[in-house]
C-alpha cells in the first residue's frame, strides 16, 4: 500500500507480543480499533483500552495465519509491515464517519492523549483520506484508459514535409517516414480502441520502481536480457494486452508505468518526455493520446535535442540513426531503417 503524503503515521512503533513489540498505549488502542472495525472477520470485539493482552496477541496471530497465510505468525504488527497495511486495506472498506467535534492531532503519541474518542477520530480521518486517495487513483486509471483521440490517427504527406522543413539540415521527408514505418508500420499511431500504439518495457519499469515488484509481478518487472524477450512478447502480443499490462503497472506506480512504455507512431519512450518538450510524463501521454500530429511533434522535439541523430538523418548514416534513436542494442534497426527508406524512395 502506498503511503499517504501529508498524513501522519497511525502507529509509531510495533504492537503485539510482549518482548517483541513496544506496545505504546496509543498504538495499541489504534490497532484494537482497527480490528474492531473489521470484526466480522474475527468474530469477537476487543477492549479499546491501550493495553496489549493475550487476546490482542491471539487476534493478531489469528489474522496473520488465516488471512495473510503466515506459516509461522509472530503476533506482531509493525508500522509499515504487511499486517498493518492489510488491516488498513480492510478497514478502508468499512464506512465510518469522522468524529464531528474532535480536533485531529498530528501524531497520537505527541499529545499523549489515548482517549477512545480521540484515537477513533484520528483513525477515521486517516481512513477517509485513504479512501479519497484510492478514489483519485481509480479516476486517474480510468482517464488513462479512456480514448481521447480527436480522430487524427494518421499523417499526411504535407505533415511529413512540414516536419522535414522544421528539422532542416536537408533531411529527407522519406527518412522521417522511414522511422514511422519501422516503428509502427507508418499507417497510424493508434490501435483499434483509438488509444496510442504502445509497447511496455518491463526492464524499464524495474529500474524506475527499484526492483520493488520483481517477486510479486515478474512479468512487469524483470531484468533486461535481450530485445523482445518472453516477458516482452507476453505483455505486448497485441494492443489489447499491451494496455492491460499498462493498466496493471499503472495501478502499482503511475509515473513509472508511463515512463516504461514507448508511445505512438514513432514509439518514443515515456522516459524521454523532457527531450520531447513536456514538463511531465503525464503531459506527454495526454498529448500522445490526442492525435498523430502530437506524436509527430514529440518526435521532432526528441530529434531536435539530439544533434548526433539529426546529423545521422542528414547523412543517411543508418547505424548512427539506430544508435541515437534506439540505443546500443539496436539489433538490425539500421538495416530496417535503410530498407524502409529505399522502399519509399522507390515509390517516387
Amino acid at each position: 500500500m502506498k503511503s499517504l503524503q501529508g498524513l501522519p503515521t497511525l502507529i509509531s512503533a510495533s504492537v503485539g507480543a510482549p518482548g517483541k513489540a513496544r506496545n505504546l498505549p496509543a498504538d495499541v488502542q489504534c490497532v484494537q480499533y482497527l480490528f474492531n472495525l473489521i470484526i466480522p472477520k474475527l468474530g469477537f470485539p476487543l477492549a479499546e483500552n491501550g493495553k496489549c493482552d493475550g487476546q490482542l496477541v491471539q487476534c493478531i496471530s489469528q489474522y496473520q495465519f488465516r488471512y495473510l497465510k503466515y506459516a509461522h505468525p509472530d503476533g506482531v504488527i509493525d508500522p509499515t509491515g504487511r499486517t498493518f497495511n492489510s488491516l488498513i486495506e480492510e478497514a478502508v472498506k468499512v464506512p465510518v464517519k469522522p468524529h464531528p467535534t474532535l480536533r485531529i492531532p498530528t501524531f497520537l503519541n505527541v499529545f499523549g492523549n489515548t482517549s477512545s474518542d480521540m484515537v477513533q477520530a484520528t483513525v477515521n480521518h486517516y481512513l477517509d483520506r485513504m479512501r479519497a486517495m484510492i478514489e483519485a487513483e481509480r479516476r486517474n486509471r480510468q482517464m488513462m484508459l479512456q480514448a481521447t483521440c480527436d480522430g487524427g490517427t494518421t499523417l499526411t504527406d504535407t505533415d511529413f514535409q512540414n516536419a522535414a522543413t522544421q528539422l532542416g539540415n536537408g533531411i529527407s521527408v522519406n527518412i522521417i517516414k522511414a522511422f514511422a514505418t519501422v516503428e509502427s508500420g507508418g499507417r497510424s499511431g493508434f490501435g483499434p480502441a483509438k488509444l496510442p500504439v504502445i509497447a511496455f518495457e518491463g526492464h524499464h519499469f524495474r529500474k524506475y520502481t527499484h526492483h520493488k515488484y520483481d517477486q510479486t509481478h515478474p512479468l512487469l518487472s524483470y531484468p533486461y536480457v535481450k530485445k523482445a524477450g518472453p516477458q516482452w512478447k507476453a505483455n505486448n502480443k497485441d494492443q489489447t494486452k499491451a494496455w492491460e499490462t499498462m493498466a496493471t503497472a499503472f495501478a502499482l506506480d503511475q509515473e513509472a508505468a508511463l515512463k516504461s512504455a514507448s508511445w505512438g507512431m514513432f514509439q518514443i519512450m515515456g522516459s524521454n518526455f523532457t527531450a520531447c518538450g513536456y514538463k511531465t510524463v503525464f503531459e506527454f501521454v495526454v498529448a500522445m493520446k490526442i492525435n498523430a500530429g502530437q506524436q509527430l511533434k514529440a518526435f521532432l522535439g526528441f530529434c531536435s535535442q539530439s544533434p548526433a541523430l539529426v546529423k545521422a538523418m542528414k547523412n543517411k548514416d543508418y547505424a548512427a540513426m539506430a544508435l541515437n534513436y534506439n540505443g546500443k542494442d539496436y539489433g538490425d534497426y539500421d538495416q530496417r531503417i535503410k530498407k524502409a527508406y529505399e522502399a519509399l524512395e522507390g515509390k517516387k
